[in-house]
C-alpha cells in the first residue's frame, strides 16, 4: 500500500503548531484506522474562515470546530479546523490548545472514516475512539484525571 500525503496550510495565527507532530498524529490515525491510500489535505484557519466554509459547504452560518470532506482519488479527504474554536473551548475547560487542535484533527479523520456522530450512541462510539489516539488525559491537581466534552458543531 502506498504512503498518503498529508498537507497541511497554516492559514491562521491563534496557535502555534507544530506541524510535524500534527502529521505524525494523523498518520498514526489513518493508519490505524486503516484508510484507503490518498492524500489528506489539513487546513488550519481562522474564525471568519471556517464561518465562510461552514457557510458554504454545509449552509450554517456559524462558525463550528472542524468540518471534514471525503474526496475522490487520490485525495484521501480535507479537513477544516477552526483554530480560533479550539482555542476558545481549551480557555473554557483548562486544557492547553494544542490537545483541543488534535482532539479536532483526529475527529475530523474519524469522519473520513466513516464514523458518525448524529445519535447519542453513535457519538460516545466515535468519542471512544478518538480520545483512544490521544495522550491520556490530564490529571487534575486532586489526582482524578480531567473530563472533556466535544464541542458541538463537527462537520
Amino acid at each position: 500500500m502506498s504512503r498518503s500525503r498529508i498537507l497541511v496550510a497554516d492559514l491562521q495565527a491563534a496557535v502555534r503548531l507544530p506541524v510535524a507532530r500534527l502529521k505524525r498524529l494523523a498518520r498514526a490515525v489513518i493508519d490505524g484506522e486503516k484508510l484507503r491510500p490518498g492524500d489528506l489535505s489539513i487546513a488550519f484557519v481562522d474564525r471568519a474562515t471556517m464561518r465562510k466554509a461552514n457557510r458554504r459547504f454545509l449552509r450554517h452560518d456559524y462558525d463550528t470546530d472542524v468540518l471534514a470532506f471525503t474526496l475522490e482519488a487520490p485525495m484521501l479527504g480535507e479537513i477544516v479546523i477552526s483554530t480560533d474554536f479550539a482555542l476558545k473551548e481549551s480557555r473554557t475547560r483548562g486544557l492547553p490548545a494544542l490537545e483541543e487542535v488534535s482532539r479536532y484533527l483526529v475527529h475530523g479523520i474519524l469522519h473520513l472514516a466513516g464514523y458518525d456522530d448524529h445519535s447519542p450512541s453513535k457519538k460516545r462510539i466515535m468519542w471512544k475512539r478518538q480520545e483512544s489516539y490521544l495522550p491520556t488525559p490530564r490529571m487534575t491537581r486532586s489526582g482524578s484525571a480531567r473530563k472533556t466534552r466535544h464541542a458541538t458543531g463537527s462537520g
